[in-house]
Order: structure tokens, then sequence, then C-alpha cells
């Protein structure tokens, strides 16, 4: 399924992801765990081209997502995975149809997909007016942990100015987060 994604990021300290936690009550909320893995060929011909494959696997579903970044939102291809689909693994000899569909549309050439990064995030949710707050607890390789607030809209503009009030209504100084496939990439430098 396609759908358009318009989402703000922004990196937290643990302080203030706990000061959040506790404002909006989330320890009542569902807990989701993302167990997500990442691939790319040996070309990084994904991360050229500014996308990103990864199959999640939640408490509610497995799916596979190209994910393609925008100007102000991304593109989002997800395909539901079943339980005959290879549980985690390490290449992918073989991408569902719509997401073949949409890398020839870009007119790019991929080799065979291998993980390149796993990454578990404990996720929290909450909605706000007709924007949802998304807290984020991280785990990347090499046991570095880092917390992340989301902010999803469907409306890039009003969903700016609502990101920034809640930002300052919170005291937190703007720190735009980069994707978590970025982040574990560079984390796994260390």
């Amino acid at each position: 399924m396609r759908e358009i994604e318009i989402e703000f990021k922004n990196l937290l300290s643990e302080e203030q992801y706990l000061t959040l936690f506790k404002k909006y009550d989330l320890k009542n909320s569902e807990e989701i765990i993302n167990k997500n893995f990442y691939y790319d060929d040996a070309d990084e011909n994904f991360k050229k081209i500014g996308a990103a494959l990864r199959i999640r696997y939640t408490n509610k579903k497995t799916e596979m997502t190209l994910k393609i970044k925008g100007k102000t939102q991304n593109i989002e291809i997800n395909i539901p995975l079943d339980e005959k689909y290879p549980k985690e693994p390490t290449v992918l000899p073989v991408l569902p149809n719509e997401i073949i569909t949409e890398i020839e549309r870009m007119n790019v050439k991929i080799k065979t997909p291998m993980l390149i990064q796993k990454i578990e995030t404990l996720r929290h949710e909450v909605t706000l007016n007709e924007n949802l707050l998304v807290l984020d607890k991280t785990t990347f390789i090499n046991d570095i942990v880092d917390y992340e607030l989301e902010f999803e809209t469907k409306d890039y503009e009003s969903g700016l100015v609502a990101f920034e009030k809640l930002l300052e209504e919170n005291h937190i100084d703007k720190n735009p987060a980069r994707p978590k496939i970025a982040r574990a990439v560079e984390y796994s430098k260390r």
C-alpha cells in the first residue's frame, strides 16, 4: 500500500523523553516494539536515491517498507508479509512486486539487498488534535540508545506550526533527527 508520510523529528535527551512520557501519561499507552531490519545492495543504491528498505516486525504485524525521502513528505510502499516469508533474512533474494515496480519506476538497478542494520525501538503514541505524537527509545548496535520525538501530521504547514509550538511549550531546543538508519550507520562506526 502506497502512503504519504509527513513527519517532523527531533532528538531528545533522556530527561526530555521522560518528561514528555509523564506529561502525556504514556505509561498506560500501548507499548509497541518495532524490530527493524534495514537492507541495501553492495553498491548502496537505496542510499544513493534517498530511499530505505526495511522489514519491520511489531507485536501486531510484519511488513516490508520502501521509504522514499521527499522534501516535505515521504512516500512509503508498505507490503504485509505473511509467515511464509523468511524470518529475519540476511539477504532478500525476492522482493514483493509492488516494491520492484517502484524501483523500476525510479529507473534504478538493484542487486540483491543484504542486511546492513538491525534496530529495536520501544514506541509510545498519543493523538494530539489531528496529529500523532510518537516517543521512541531506540537501541542500536553497540547498545547505543537514543530518544526521539516524531510528530506525524496530514498537512505540512499546519503540522510544522504545531510541532514548533510543542517544542517551545516543553522547552525543547530544535535538534532535528536524521533517519534511524542514518543514525545506525553513524553509531556503528563508534
